[in-house]
């Protein structure tokens, strides 16, 4: 299939964070009253995921008024899945907790393993689908409920007295429901478990099942590797129907859709569109999409294991943005890695060796402990902290911005770090930390460190500083503020993976003293990547750096798909450069020959090497992009011209077309 990717521009993204705007039917049916707010425009959960704290699982998105309402499942044993929480949030980054919207004591035939609430409004009454007691045959009680209340934030009580769908038919197991209303009104519920997918025509009233012109309630639409978790929306007139595949414990759980003319099918399997990252988390699925109202905005909700959870129900909630391309496929899902702690919460951060980390007013600080001012021994004796995410990066791309606020000390990035065991101090990994003679670059064993390499650094002290690191295989460059060149490029070998964090130490002062509480430092606009990048041209929305039969090209007609993705490496002919590796065909380097751009297979010869060498530089109409300049001839840039890229030398009105932004 053809795959022509569609990125919104920011000019229109900008454009609709000034527009109040109304329910669209274009999500999947569940929009209550008229929302009147700014749209947020987000590229994930920007404020960090996972969104919130507990574990929840299996969630369901609704907006009512002017605010984004999320329903999960509890996620502990079936014996305690006995209510539901649900968060509401006007910005999709500040959630409030409502607890215990539904409570098993409201129904009166549930006794447990309350699970996947679907939310919608109709008709001034908000109603809350949910499944129970996890039946395994016809011969007992459980199946798929409703609730209904006169607010999202309940309470919710049982609105029938007895499951709406009781049985096994079809051989879909009665769970994992979710409701959608077509923009004529009907409503339909779409379920199923053990393989099978069933729809089923809700009445009027939501509360009783309707029949199929052929006399028919329960629908059969079984996709291609169906396991559980339908959920469907509508967009441009497209029904797309998403589920569930693999075992919910295990790392292949993963999202599939499927898109159809007609909201009952039938439902081919087009593509996966969410699956496990093993560098960020694990069993990401049972998800559902909300549409921001009045725009093409769309976000993919779900949950997600944490990489070192092994609990099955240790499940989080998580989101981030969903892009269609300009068939309306739907392109990948990256499960992105940042936070600007906005939330004023540190949600799937862990903390260890003695520091009080706080995250309040946009930043995440870190002071001495308490117990750490009590220090007495060696003026050797240091006091700090260390905070990692649950990650688990190889080759990667890791920026935050850092502020280191005692001139004693240091502060920085953590990465491919073994977090300590219980007890231990330090940490097994590599940093790079800002001082006050400088930036350093070095490896920690438990608590010996090693310094690899130094760079002085004006002013590394008191102010805040955008320090950047990337990591390809042995190769390690580290860049700070001005992006254009790493200020430290070496090599190390000594770790090949880990988590990543911040991390600030200094020497122990004097207990009950000022210094000895005053804050270390604070970090900010945290973001992780792996080195694979597509690159948009800065003047042609939608337009993407490819190769097509080996000719470098600006296009939006990609297939497949790995065509636009390049793995940025260390230079051929200078490590402190890049070459741009093909995703698709491994070994086939981005190269200018004779003025053209080619991707063609590595030879050694110099020649090649040199020209399949670029600098990347700030953009050159835009500094906050990327441009890349020929390293064979500096002065010469990549650019496209008539579809096709060139290194050339570009005028001052040329500059957007040599200029891209990174995905």
């Amino acid at each position: 299939m053809v795959r022509i990717i569609r990125k919104l521009s920011v000019a229109l993204a900008s454009a609709a964070l000034l527009l109040g705007f109304a329910p669209s039917p274009a999500g999947a049916g569940q929009q209550g009253p008229v929302r009147t707010a700014a749209p947020p425009v987000h590229s994930t959960s920007e404020a960090g995921n996972p969104l919130v704290e507990g574990w929840y699982a299996d969630p369901d998105v609704a907006v009512y008024d002017d605010r984004f309402w999320i329903y999960p499942t509890t996620s502990r044993s079936y014996g305690e899945q006995t209510f539901m929480d649900a968060f509401s949030s006007t910005d999709m980054v500040h959630w409030t907790k409502h607890p215990e919207v539904l409570d098993i004591a409201d129904v009166t035939w549930a006794k447990y393993a309350l699970w996947a609430p679907a939310p919608v409004y109709r008709d001034g009454k908000y109603y809350l689908y949910f499944a129970a007691n996890d039946i395994q045959s016809d011969s007992e009680v459980g199946g798929i409920g409703v609730a209904v209340s006169d607010r999202p934030e309940g309470p919710y009580k049982d609105a029938v007295g007895a499951p709406l769908i009781d049985r096994f038919h079809n051989g879909a197991q009665p769970i994992d429901q979710d409701v959608f209303i077509d923009d004529d009104g009907q409503a339909y519920m779409y379920y199923g478990g053990w393989g099978h997918a069933n729809v089923v025509k809700l009445n009027p009233d939501m509360t009783s099942l309707g029949a199929f012109p052929d006399g028919t309630v329960h629908k059969e639409i079984t996709p291609e590797n169906y396991t559980e978790g339908s959920f469907m929306f509508k967009r441009g007139g497209t029904y797309y129907m998403m589920w569930s595949e693999g075992g919910w414990t295990g790392p292949d759980y993963s999202v599939s859709y499927a898109m159809s003319d007609s909201p009952t099918g039938p439902f081919e399997k087009i593509d996966r569109v969410l699956a496990q990252d093993p560098a960020v988390a694990r069993g990401s699925g049972h998800n559902s999409v909300v549409n921001v109202p009045g725009t093409d905005v769309w976000y993919i909700v779900y949950h997600r294991r944490p990489l070192s959870e092994t609990d099955g129900n240790h499940r989080a909630l998580a989101y981030d943005r969903m892009y269609f391309n300009e068939d309306g496929t739907i392109r990948p899902v990256t499960m992105k890695v940042q936070d600007n702690f906005e939330d004023g919460n540190a949600v799937g951060w862990r903390t260890y060796d003695g520091g009080d980390w706080t995250a309040a007013h946009g930043t995440y600080s870190v002071t001495p402990a308490a117990s750490a001012t009590s220090v007495t021994s060696a003026a050797s004796a240091t006091s700090g902290g260390l905070a990692l995410q649950d990650t688990d990066f190889s080759d990667l791309v890791y920026e935050a911005d850092v502020t280191l606020r005692d001139g004693r000390g240091e502060a920085g990035l953590a990465f491919r770090a073994t977090p300590p065991e219980a007890g231990e101090e330090g940490f097994h990994g590599y940093y790079a930390a800002l001082t006050a003679k400088g930036l350093v670059l070095g490896k920690a064993a438990g608590g010996e460190r090693t310094s690899l390499a130094t760079a002085r650094l004006a002013n590394a002290s008191g102010g805040t500083h955008r320090v950047r690191i990337e990591a390809i295989g042995s190769s390690l460059k580290v860049y700070v503020d001005d992006l254009a060149k790493p200020r430290i490029s070496t090599t190390d070998s000594t770790y090949a993976s880990g988590s990543n964090g911040v991390h600030a130490t200094r020497p122990s002062s004097k207990p009950g003293s000022a210094a000895a509480r005053k804050p270390l430092a604070s970090f900010d606009d945290v973001a992780i990547r792996s080195d694979v990048f597509s690159f948009e041209a800065a003047d042609a929305p939608n337009r993407f750096i490819r190769h097509a039969w080996s000719r470098g090209r600006v296009d939006p007609d990609v297939t497949p798909y790995a065509d636009m993705q390049w793995k940025v490496v260390p230079g051929l002919a200078d490590r402190s450069a890049v070459s741009l590796e093909s995703v698709n065909f491994p070994g086939h380097f981005l190269r200018q020959r004779d003025g053209e751009v080619w991707s063609e297979a590595r030879t050694d010869d110099a020649g090649f090497l040199a020209d399949a060498t670029w600098r990347r530089v700030p953009g050159l109409s835009d500094r906050s992009l990327t441009s890349f300049e020929s390293f064979s001839f500096p002065g010469r840039y990549l650019r496209h011209r008539d579809a096709l890229l060139y290194a050339e030398r570009v005028a001052p009105g040329e500059r957007p077309g040599a200029t891209f932004r990174e995905w």
